[in-house]
């Protein structure tokens, strides 16, 4: 059986189509990339050039395929003999060159410095392409191999068109036209009378032709260009392109800057100006071969077609001329993503539509983190720190080093969080960025790029070089071995231990010791990667260069490619949930995954609570195809059923146990069910019941004891009720009964009922009050001893009314030592308690007055006081009295006017400066108080 080209297109086309639904990453939109030319060979095969891009339609351009281009620079003048042989040019003197209809392109260089913009085919060897500066390059091999031709013309040179294999015309920034009729064996430059810039031209016949320029520029000529005539366009607005239908060539169509689109019907009698719902600058037109469908291509990826030789046009493909630089999705449809030029937009439906909230600021934003679904913070150049409370519609901008760029963020929280920058950067805010704390330069000057943490307390940063910092407790940072000097550019921490971290040339380390260690994992790949996501400790993806991402199913070890149909270049990857990711990049590349984990069991079916023996659990199997269920036990072995539904277990440890189990399928591992599994032995004896064992009558005590897993309790009582928790380990009491109670305590689980235990309860009452206070009633400034009659389990708290004395001994027991301390009638107060609560008070009335009480003071011993009265100054005579503690000087208002405390075996005390006034001066020893008269004069 034999094929034409068209079906073999055709059938190229559906395996390309079935390959590509079965992949888990499209494109969302359309291309950013500012689109420079097209061109269709035929009425099914079209090709379109620009910035980093080639795409190929094979269906008429319902749907188009991106190429890899052979280099990142710029692509402008594009044309294809057939379906095979295309060329395509652009900056220095770069031109691609493909024999297979864009499967691949060979890049041929024939002048670094020649800046090329058209390429036309004459026939399949001869091939020609204009350039800036006046360039003509010529090719009489089909594009192999160039020569330099000098048409006398040092003007840009923007686009070169040949009505057949002897006539062409070149289109010249200086207004001039250039002619040849010989092949473009000599070329001969007319003057179209203009001083704009002639930016294309399109020739409907031998004779007839147009041209556009700047500033609203349309010319015709009827006489092969030897003289042009301008045609009343209708607008300023510089025209960059004109194309005529192959059909009906008196239809054509005008494209230029602020979507200007201006059409004829009428071989340009009339041009009739087109409205299209966007403002894009239109750079190249072309008609299909036979047919009145047009298609134009601008920035911003736009692609316009119209069906009826441009009087009304649709949107085709579009797209967002932007190099995104971070992607953070907080669910699977709420996201956000950064760019260059303060970029920044928020997108609630998955990528569907995005919504633009950038920022007025040329820095690049360089790392963006969202620890809530509306609290979030984005970094980039100049030290810049933005903080936002409501997705982006509003921002406050947080004060760092403005001298370093912010190349990462990590935040535990709304409040706690890092940054790190250029030249070993750190700092922390814990209060939302308010303030930052250095943590430290890191022991380094090299760019820190991410930041992560296992847990608070291990920080890891990484930068370029391959450098990888430690900290412990966020204080002392030490370099770790990395085995690489590559640069680092993401880190991701999956667990407590293990992280994975991505650098260019493919490099991908891993820990699984909290970052002390870092072993390289060996991939095919030499792309520089640029981010990293994991969605469980085993399932992660990798973005990178040239449309890289990559898989792991393994936690890491091991990795593959995942086709995208895209060749730009993607910096960064975030996941909104386990079956949802999105991937990023230059150009506006915006591509989500969507493969369906296997949702969560819904139960797992078997005993909970049993005791040591081998148990049967199961989940209900679901209706997925290639779905794996991984069993893990807590507690048990696996004794049978890994894989499937239905496992047999053993369990070997008694106490809380657990069942998990996950289902796996193609796109990673769903959510773990658990079930909690209670396994028990013989019940154990009680130790003993914590709980209060004196305690009142009405009232409610809380009694618990070890809660031994899979057991329940039986709980009995004399004297009380069993208010709540019975069957627990703990219960709440209420007392009822008076005397000695006990509470009782029987532990049963699966394997049987064990040994009951008992406590002993003392049930108290408040006490009654106390008997009546003894002591002296009438006393100086001295201690004195009062007491009631003492019951056990009684504590007696003392107090005196007024501040007139204090206890110096004995509180709590039924005898009080009180140290009077001023004049006057006071309380000596006695309140009885115990553990239940405090009794009536009992008071006893007692007079302090130093001269109604002098007679009961000790009047003799050896001691002299003189000279009597005084004039200030005085001796105080100790002989005969021994170990004396304080001597006081007490006011005739019964205040202290001074006191001294004698060093040991003391005879002789002198007082000077005495106020003037009467004086009782009070001598105390050990055992009693002497007391003396002084008048100051």
């Amino acid at each position: 059986m034999k094929y034409t080209l068209s079906t073999a297109f055709a059938i190229l086309l559906l395996t390309y189509n079935i390959s590509f639904a079965q992949q888990s990453w499209k494109r969302l939109g359309g291309w950013g990339n500012s689109f420079t030319g097209i061109s269709w060979v035929n009425d099914e095969v079209g090709f379109i050039a620009g910035p980093q891009i080639i795409l190929k339609t094979i269906d008429g351009g319902l749907s188009w395929v991106e190429q890899e281009p052979p280099t990142k620079n710029q692509m402008n003048g594009i044309d294809f003999f057939d379906e095979n042989l295309g060329l395509i040019v652009g900056e220095n003197g770069e031109i691609y060159r493909t024999t297979n209809g864009g499967a691949q392109w060979e890049l041929i260089q024939i002048a670094a410095n020649a800046q090329l913009r058209s390429v036309a085919f004459l026939n399949q060897s001869r091939v020609y392409a204009v350039g800036s500066n006046g360039d003509v390059y010529r090719s009489t091999n089909g594009g192999l191999s160039w020569g330099r031709q000098n048409i006398n013309l040092t003007a840009d040179l923007n686009n070169l068109f040949f009505y057949n294999q002897d006539t062409g015309y070149i289109a010249a920034s200086n207004g001039q036209v250039a002619r040849t009729f010989n092949g473009g064996n000599n070329w001969t430059l007319i003057s179209t009378e203009q001083s704009q810039s002639i930016n294309d031209l399109h020739f409907v016949s031998s004779t007839v032709g147009y041209a556009v320029g700047n500033r609203g520029i349309v010319l015709k000529t009827e006489n092969a260009g030897e003289q042009w005539s301008r045609l009343n366009s209708g607008t300023e607005r510089d025209l960059l392109a004109v194309s005529f239908s192959k059909i009906n060539p008196n239809s054509g169509v005008f494209t230029g800057k602020g979507a200007t689109l201006i059409r004829t019907t009428n071989g340009g009698l009339t041009l009739e100006g087109i409205n299209v719902n966007n403002s894009q600058d239109y750079n190249s037109v072309e008609f299909r071969d036979n047919s009145n469908v047009v298609f134009a291509v601008g920035t911003n990826g736009f692609v316009i077609s119209s069906i009826n030789a441009g009087n009304s046009w649709s949107l085709r493909l579009s797209g967002i001329d932007v190099d995104y630089t971070g992607v953070k999705f907080r669910t699977d449809n709420l996201g956000y993503v950064i760019g260059t030029n303060g970029r920044f937009f928020v997108t609630s439906n998955g990528g569907n539509t995005l919504v633009d909230r950038s920022r007025p600021l040329s820095v690049t934003f360089r790392d963006i983190d969202f620890p809530s679904n509306n609290f979030g913070y984005i970094s980039g150049d100049m030290g810049t720190v933005l903080r936002t409370s409501n997705s982006g519609t509003n921002w406050t901008s947080l004060n760092l080093d403005n001298s370093r760029n912010i190349n990462g963020l990590f935040f535990y929280a709304n409040s706690v969080g890092y940054a790190v920058g250029d030249q070993g950067y750190i700092v922390r805010t814990m209060d939302s960025g308010v303030t930052w704390q250095k943590l430290s330069e890191s022991n380094t000057k090299v760019d820190l790029v991410d930041f992560g943490g296992f847990g608070f307390l291990v920080g890891i940063v990484i930068g370029k070089g391959g450098y990888i910092g430690r900290s412990f407790e966020l204080s002392d940072w030490e370099q770790i071995p990395s085995s690489t000097t590559e640069d680092l550019n993401a880190i991701k921490v999956m667990d407590d231990t293990t992280g994975i971290v991505v650098g260019n040339r493919g490099t991908i380390l891993k820990t699984i010791d909290e970052g002390k260690t870092w072993r390289k994992i060996d991939v095919p790949f030499t792309q520089n990667l640029t981010g990293v996501d994991f969605l469980d400790e085993q399932v992660g993806f990798v973005s990178g260069e040239r449309g890289l991402i990559l898989r792991t199913r393994d936690s890491g070890e091991t990795w593959e490619q995942m086709q995208t149909g895209t060749f730009q270049n993607f910096t960064g990857i975030s996941f909104g949930n386990l079956s949802k990711g999105f991937a990023v990049g230059e150009k506006g590349t915006f591509f989500d995954y969507d493969c369906q984990v296997p949702s969560t069991p819904t139960l797992i079916f078997g005993e909970d609570r049993i005791c040591l023996s081998q148990q049967v659990y199961s989940i209900q199997e679901s209706a997925g195809i290639d779905e794996e269920f991984e069993w893990r036990v807590d507690g048990g072995t696996i004794m049978e059923g890994q894989g499937t539904n239905r496992i047999v277990v053993q369990w070997d440890i008694p106490g809380r146990n657990a069942v998990l189990v996950r289902v796996k399928n193609e796109c990673g591992n769903g959510a773990t069910r658990g079930l909690e599994v209670v396994v028990s032995t013989t019940p154990q004896i009680v130790p003993d019941i914590a709980g209060e064992g004196v305690v009142c009558v009405n009232t409610m005590e809380t009694y618990e004891l070890e809660d031994i897993p899979g057991s329940t309790y039986i709980w009995t009582v004399t004297g009380g009720l069993i208010m709540q928790g019975q069957g627990t380990n703990q219960v709440v009491v209420q007392w009822t009964g008076l005397n000695q109670q006990t509470l009782t305590v029987t532990p049963e689980n699966p394997c049987g009922r064990g040994q009951s235990f008992s406590k002993s309860i003392s049930v108290l009452q408040p006490p009654s009050q106390t008997s009546i206070i003894t002591g002296p009633e009438i006393v100086a400034l001295t201690e004195e001893v009062y007491e009631v009659q003492a019951l056990p389990g009684i504590n007696y708290q003392w107090r005196v009314s007024s501040n007139g004395g204090r206890v110096v001994a004995g509180q709590g027991t039924a005898r009080a030592t009180i140290l009077w301390e001023r004049e006057g009638t006071f309380e000596v107060i006695v309140v009885p308690m115990n553990e239940c609560e405090m009794g009536p008070e009992r008071s006893f009335s007692v007079m302090v007055n130093l001269i109604t009480s002098i007679g009961r003071e000790a009047i003799g011993g050896g001691i002299k006081v003189y000279p009597n009265p005084s004039p200030g100054q005085v001796n105080i005579d100790l002989a005969g009295v021994s170990d004396v503690r304080k001597i006081t000087f007490v006011n005739a208002l019964g205040q202290i006017s001074r006191e001294i405390a004698p060093a040991a075996e003391t005879s002789l005390v002198r007082v000077e400066e005495l106020p003037r006034g009467m004086y009782t001066i009070l001598i105390q020893t050990r055992e009693q108080t002497f007391s003396r008269k002084l008048i100051v004069n």
